[in-house]
């Protein structure tokens, strides 16, 4: 193995995690569209849609299918909090689509 950094990425859902490991390269999508966090990436939280894409010695390694998430980067720790809109549940929405 080369020296190189990489990132440990933890995502979980509200009752299980589904991926903790090292990984080179996550890929996901936000309201401006596509990103990549890699190795000293700056600090940061959005809220991240469609797909997370875990890459390692440029190989993609695992892909999770998401309606909706938390990603949370600090310090080559990437959180992905899976499952947010169960949280919601009980928020009064200003759309209700039946009216």
């Amino acid at each position: 193995m080369s020296n190189h950094k990489l990132i440990r990425v933890i995502v979980r859902d509200t009752e299980n995690v589904i991926f903790d490991g090292e990984v080179d390269r996550v890929s996901s999508f936000n309201e401006v569209g596509r990103f990549d966090v890699y190795p000293m990436h700056a600090n940061f939280i959005s809220i991240i849609n469609q797909e997370i894409s875990l890459y390692k010695n440029g190989q993609k390694i695992k892909e999770i299918k998401i309606e909706q998430a938390i990603m949370k980067v600090k310090q080559d720790v990437v959180h992905v909090f899976l499952g947010i809109e169960s949280l919601f549940v009980d928020e009064s929405s200003p759309i209700t689509p039946e009216e």
